[in-house]
């Protein structure tokens, strides 16, 4: 039996899009048949995890890079930031005039001044396919319980004030959204990363790391791509996860994942 971590976006699923290439979710469904374990491994939320994605079927969920993890719809793992630490971000994330909204595991909430900056930065096309692949990201009232991350619109100097006044405490990344442009970032534990996931189902499972299989295409996915025994990269991938991958498929939109799952005998 092997173990398969799947990143969801650009991985799965194409950016922009809801539903994997059909030959993808021919390949998990193969794969589980074959006897293999299939996980999600992604930074969404699992509020975010719709149920197009459910459906295709995996033998379990991990989000919000490792804090949340379920199993057989069975959560085995659920962390969070303190709704105290979460409200003090958020109060000085509006100060600073920083669009940005809460994933949670239950719930999504964002500010108005969000989606204003995300329609200034990116374009509102961006905005409306936004708003499509991920319908539960909406303006409503700020709920600080059960919050993975905080997600924010970066602007000019807004990362480093972030570092310099939080980034003692938690953990500070910036990733990109469209191409090279860096125009995302987020707060969330220090403890949050996606080998972790891998570790915590290789010490379920008792497998050992050579008979694991990870796939991903931006840097945020290094971790489990070096943490695992064959970590694949995408075509579309970032270089930084070309470079430390130990194979590089096709693109996400194409057949990569089938065909990985092919060269290596997975299905």
């Amino acid at each position: 039996m092997k173990l398969i971590f799947l990143d969801v976006d650009g991985t799965l699923i194409p950016f922009g899009q809801k539903f994997p290439p059909a030959s993808a979710v021919e390949a998990v469904n193969l794969a589980r048949k074959k006897g293999h374990k299939v996980y999600l491994n992604t930074g969404r939320c699992r509020k975010e995890v719709g149920q197009e994605l459910e459906d295709i079927g995996f033998d379990g969920i991990i989000c919000s890079n490792s804090l949340y993890i379920e199993e057989n719809k069975k959560v085995l793992v659920q962390k969070s930031l303190a709704p105290a630490d979460v409200k003090r971000i958020s109060d000085w994330l509006l100060e600073n005039n920083a669009g940005f909204f809460f994933e949670g595991h239950k719930n999504v909430t964002a500010v108005r001044l969000y989606f204003e900056q995300m329609g200034k930065k990116f374009g509102d096309k961006v905005l409306r396919d936004l708003e499509k692949s991920f319908p539960c990201i909406k303006e409503s009232e700020l709920d600080y319980n059960e919050i993975a991350k905080i997600n924010y619109v970066v602007q000019p100097g807004l990362i480093e004030n972030i570092r310099k006044q939080f980034g003692y405490e938690f953990q500070i990344n910036q990733w990109s959204l469209l191409g090279a442009d860096k125009g995302m970032g987020d707060i969330t534990l220090k403890e949050a990363c996606k080998a972790e996931g891998l570790r915590y189902m290789m010490e379920v499972h008792k497998v050992k790391k050579e008979d694991t299989f990870a796939f991903g295409d931006t840097v945020g996915d290094l971790s489990m791509i070096k943490y695992c025994g064959t970590g694949v990269a995408m075509g579309n991938s970032e270089q930084g996860l070309k470079d430390g991958a130990d194979y590089i498929t096709g693109n996400v939109d194409e057949s990569g994942i089938y065909d990985a799952f092919c060269h290596f005998g997975l299905i």
